[in-house]
């Protein structure tokens, strides 16, 4: 693949992040998965994975529903397109509030996410979150 071309794939990948942080200040659930290859996971920090496109629209329907003024944000620090042209790898930070007038409670992270490309276009495969907000230690 030509520097170009993967410039071209990087930017489009770039895209669909942003339709998806779009959909999700609409609430657009239906946008939000629109970007999800079939069988894709999440690995949110301190929690199990979620594996499937059916069991992620869940995790934001509740999120949807529990915290109706989250926030989420994420920055694409790097692309890089393998020379094969249909396997990309992210890296990159988020940010999350569950509660826009809360900003105290926000979390701020590392992501690494792997996209596939699938019948015609780039599909996120995996995501995994690692927050920067120590544990709090057990009582």
């Amino acid at each position: 693949m030509d520097q170009l071309s993967a410039t071209r794939q990087a930017d489009r990948i770039r895209e669909l992040n942003e339709s998806w942080l779009a959909a999700s200040r609409r609430r657009d659930l239906d946008g939000m998965m629109a970007i999800y290859a079939p069988d894709a996971q999440e690995l949110p920090p301190g929690q199990p994975a979620v594996v499937g496109r059916d069991a992620i629209r869940e995790l934001y329907r509740q999120l949807i529903t529990n915290f109706p003024r989250f926030s989420h944000t994420f920055a694409l620090d790097e692309v890089t397109i393998a020379e094969s042209g249909d396997l990309a790898v992210v890296r990159g930070s988020y940010r999350f509030m569950h509660d826009d007038n809360a900003p105290e409670q926000e979390d701020i992270g590392k992501l690494v996410s792997v996209w596939v490309y699938l019948t015609g276009d780039w599909r996120l495969e995996l995501i995994i979150s690692n927050s920067d907000i120590p544990p709090v230690p057990p009582t």
